[in-house]
């Protein structure tokens, strides 16, 4: 969600707007692969019920398909207010208290997915590393899948740095305001 919403002081902005850009750019992608995944999951309904050969292979796709959606849409949304929130307090509490509290939860999101990257890293390495497959039909090798928790935990993490600067600038009164294209 890039209309202007990352600037900040010191020109990280551009480096939060390139980010974002390829944030959309997954997200779109991701749009596309549901898109797939409901022609090939009708497929499979088709052949199952119609013709009464089911697919062996759709299941297996579309799981793969899945984990791609959801961590290559999911630093998109965090920007586009996509993900949940329990805002019942934060609603109509003052702006200072509320750019203090993002920031906190921020943080603690931010240490959650760097540890989620380091690990999809180690898991995705070893999937390439030892030539892991899946035990299914298909018996594909895993670490393209796997790769996608790494990027779209990396993307999710920057999001959350973002969210901080952004805040920050917020407190300390950098923040450009909401009329100049800014925070």
């Amino acid at each position: 969600m890039n209309n202007g919403t990352n600037k900040s002081p010191g020109g990280f902005g551009k480096f939060m707007d390139r980010i974002s850009w390829f944030d959309e750019r997954l997200a779109e992608f991701a749009g596309w692969i549901v898109i797939v995944m409901m022609v090939t999951i009708s497929y499979d309904v088709a052949m199952r019920y119609i013709f009464g050969m089911p697919t062996t292979w759709s299941f297996e796709i579309n799981r793969y398909m899945l984990i791609l959606v959801v961590f290559f849409g999911g630093a998109w949304a965090l920007p586009a207010g996509g993900h949940v929130a329990v805002d019942i307090f934060t609603e109509y509490m003052e702006t200072r208290k509320k750019a203090i509290l993002e920031i906190l939860t921020s943080i603690m999101a931010l240490a959650y997915m760097s540890m989620f990257f380091m690990e999809s890293t180690v898991f995705a390495w070893d999937a390439w590393e030892g030539g892991v497959r899946s035990t299914e039909y298909l018996a594909w090798p895993l670490w393209p899948m796997r790769t996608f928790l790494v990027i779209g935990s990396l993307c999710l993490s920057l999001e959350f740095l973002f969210r901080v600067v952004r805040n920050v600038a917020i407190l300390t009164g950098t923040a450009q305001s909401k009329s100049q294209g800014g925070v």
